[in-house]
């Protein structure tokens, strides 16, 4: 700022004598002198000015110089961090590679592709001992350059599945290996970025062969052990409806015998005693006819006993006695029919005869209840050869379908008894040609459900109450049907619409 001032004074000086002194050439020597003077105070302005900034250049070098020492010093740290990352990175990755390439299990890499298809990016020993291709082949191509389309396809679809499911997968499945087939367990794990997207996929796979053989062979011998429990289920409930039904079929065969002989002595002297009771009162006839006025005694007995209604009544008794012997007989008859206790051998029968044989015995159960009107049984009977089969368990199996549609029409009328007003039971044989019979009978019941009678014919299953049913009925009849006659029996059943059991079976086995 002085420097400043004193070339203004200066300068203020030289104007102020140039303008007094009018000779030109000494105007020229003061300009010269001027600039002298001026000169000397701009070197001494510069010399300060340059002091000035070389002191500020220096004081901007040392800082800069510290500022790049720090600098330096943090990239030195930053670079031995990152000497240090790398080589973890190269210890972890070499011991990554020595456990990828040393591992007994298969183990192999999936790269995802932008274009969502995968390609093969590892491929470990295991691998290529297991699959028996060579590592060279299977770097950087896809499951369909590998495996072809079909199969290669499938291995997609299932990478697909773990991209699609985000998170890692096991599955089973059988392969063919060195032409052999073989059982593997594959698990793979999803890798993802920076960005939460999945590009790599890494596979395990164990070989489980042995373990899956074994395995199939315990689901073979659980399967042969329910099968056999089954038949043993099976075998028992046989037993048990065939005591149930020997130890039924010798009572009704012993009932049978035991009133069948009193029976026939009955009915047959009826017929005597028919005789006998004509010849006396014709004998009184005669009486009356040859004296007309008997004494007195006679004539009141005559009308204490009422003599004629005697004689008129007498007649009638006896034809009800001998109706009632004969229905009497015709009971014992079907009981022994149903019963078949001599019969349980295979042999030609009349199916229309066991049958009525049933309906006789369950004929209590027809019959009008307090609780409800009677069960009205409709016959539609064709004209049957005798048929070849085993009687005894033919009737058996009548028992039961008869058995259960009474129990249902007796439900359905506790149940809808607005709607059921007269239950009935339906009944048809038919002739099938060329060498088939079929035996319908239905009735006008609830009917079933289809889960019901999807279960209809399985051992023990029942929908009666506690008590009312074992369960066992149906699944015999079936097999009886099925197995022992090589038949049919089907049920078709609708809810509210009743049932009907249709038996279908040859005319001559074998």
């Amino acid at each position: 700022m002085q420097q400043d001032n004193q070339i203004n004074e200066s300068l203020s000086k030289m104007q102020e004598l140039t303008s007094n002194c009018p000779d030109r050439h000494q105007q020229k020597n003061f300009y010269v002198a001027f600039l002298l003077q001026l000169l000397n105070l701009a070197d001494s302005h510069t010399a300060t000015w340059l002091q000035q900034a070389c002191a500020e250049l220096e004081t901007q070098v040392k800082q800069s110089t510290e500022e790049l020492a720090r600098s330096n010093d943090t990239l030195q740290a930053e670079i031995t961090e990152r000497k240090k990352v790398e080589a973890q990175l190269r210890s972890q990755e070499q011991f990554l590679r020595g456990v990828f390439d040393g591992s007994e299990h298969a183990i192999f890499v999936v790269d995802v592709l932008k274009d969502g298809n995968f390609c093969f990016t590892g491929w470990n020993q295991a691998t290529e001992r297991a699959t028996g291709i060579s590592n060279a082949r299977v770097i950087g191509a896809t499951p369909e350059d590998v495996y072809g389309e079909i199969e290669g396809a499938l291995f997609s679809q299932k990478y697909r599945r773990c991209l699609e499911a985000d998170a890692p997968i096991t599955y089973e499945e059988c392969l063919m290996m060195n032409n052999q087939e073989t059982w593997w367990l594959t698990t793979i794990n999803p890798l993802k970025d920076s960005e939460e997207k999945i590009y790599r996929l890494v596979g395990t796979t164990l070989e489980i062969s042995d373990r899956k053989q074994t395995e199939i062979q315990l689901n073979r011998q659980k399967k042969a052990l329910e099968t056999t429990l089954k038949e043993l289920q099976r075998t028992q409930m046989q037993l048990i409806q065939s005591e149930k039904m020997s130890s039924l079929g010798q009572l009704v065969a012993g009932v049978a015998h035991e009133i069948n002989n009193p029976v026939n002595f009955i009915y047959g002297n009826l017929t005597h005693a028919d005789e006998y009771i004509q010849d006396l009162l014709f004998i009184v006839q005669t009486y009356q006819q040859a004296y007309p006025h008997p004494v007195a005694t006679i004539e009141e007995l005559a009308q204490d006993i009422d003599i004629e209604f005697l004689i008129q009544d007498l007649p009638q008794l006896l034809n009800s006695m001998k109706i009632g012997a004969q229905r009497i007989r015709e009971i014992v008859i079907s009981l022994r029919t149903f019963s078949r206790m001599d019969e349980a051998e295979m042999k030609e029968v009349n199916i229309h005869e066991g049958i009525d044989s049933t309906l006789m015995i369950l004929e209590h159960r027809l019959k009008a209840t307090s609780h409800r009107c009677e069960i009205q049984v409709i016959k539609e009977y064709d004209d049957l050869p005798l048929v070849e089969c085993y009687p005894g368990q033919l009737n058996q199996v009548f028992m039961n379908i008869l058995a259960n549609a009474i129990d249902t029409l007796e439900e359905s009328i506790g149940k809808k008894s607005e709607l059921l007003t007269q239950p009935q039971i339906y009944i048809q044989t038919q002739k099938i040609p060329p060498h088939h019979l079929s035996i319908c009978i239905a009735d006008n019941g609830a009917g079933m459900t289809e889960a019901v009678k999807q279960r209809l014919f399985d051992p023990f299953f029942t929908t009666k109450a506690i008590g009312k049913g074992t369960g066992m009925g149906l699944s015999i009849s079936y097999q009886i049907i099925s197995e022992r006659h090589g038949g049919t029996l089907e049920c078709i059943s609708q809810l509210g619409s009743g049932s009907k059991f249709v038996i279908t079976i040859p005319l001559r086995q074998g």
